[in-house]
């Protein structure tokens, strides 16, 4: 059965595509290097990885003209559905340098008001660029480090300290490292912190937070850093400090 929508976008996104390939003459020899290099994203299992690094962001901007609730931004691959409620802090590694950042703020609604009992997942790299609850390359991590979720209190208020992140290299051996190389880029992210935040009634909000004059923060490989999204360095209680004031939004009929 024909899908209007689908339709709509593929025959969109193939007559995109057909008039790069005769815009700049490609030849059937580049043709068919494209093809093979897509066929190598597939056995390197990267699929995701070159569509989130090229794509999420825009798909983000798209999101960003229509809300009225804070800044979204680019989810990542690392999100991890299972992570435990934490009271106050995140389990870190004996081995981790320990900088300690006290992450706090507020949920509220598009009108200024408390939003209690809010759910918000929290998640970050170790100091040396690996995520928990995945193999390989993140070392078999358990779930339970570095991330985590907490519930807003009655006024709205939510706050948990963990460590300071740092930048990582996304998978760069692969054919999507390659990619970018060949455009001259790098497969550096700066540091960041995740965070999604639901409540029932309201649309979930996805984003992330940077540090400024963070590395990186100036030339991220996934093209994810809004100026919004930056975060003053500060220091509270002799700890550095992002302090988050979330609007979340209902959904719009």
């Amino acid at each position: 059965m024909k899908n209007p929508r689908v339709h709509e976008i593929a025959t969109a996104m193939i007559d995109a595509v057909r008039k790069v390939l005769v815009d700049h003459q490609v030849t059937e020899a580049e043709y068919r290097a494209g093809v093979m290099y897509m066929m190598k994203v597939a056995e390197a299992k990267e699929t995701g990885l070159i569509s989130d690094v090229f794509l999420n962001s825009t798909i983000v901007e798209i999101k960003a003209a229509n809300t009225h609730g804070s800044a979204p931004a680019i989810q990542g691959p690392y999100f991890k559905e299972d992570a435990p409620f934490v009271d106050g802090k995140l389990k870190t590694y004996d081995s981790d340098d320990h900088k300690p950042l006290l992450l706090h703020g507020t949920v509220k609604d598009e009108a200024g008001g408390v939003v209690s009992d809010a759910v918000i997942d929290i998640w970050h790299s170790t100091p040396d660029g690996r995520y928990s609850g995945f193999g390989g390359y993140h070392g078999d991590m358990p779930v339970e480090y570095y991330r985590g979720k907490v519930r807003t209190d009655l006024q709205g208020r939510w706050r948990v300290q963990t460590t300071l992140p740092a930048p990582y290299q996304i998978p760069n051996k692969g054919p999507t490292g390659a990619l970018l190389t060949m455009m001259g880029s790098h497969t550096w992210r700066p540091a960041h912190v995740h965070f999604k935040i639901r409540k029932d009634g309201f649309e979930p909000l996805t984003t992330q937070y940077y540090f400024e004059g963070g590395e990186w923060v100036d030339s991220d490989c996934c093209n994810g850093v809004q100026p919004e999204l930056v975060m003053p360095a500060a220091i509270e209680q002799n700890m550095q400090v992002m302090v988050l004031d979330f609007v979340i939004e209902k959904p719009r009929a």
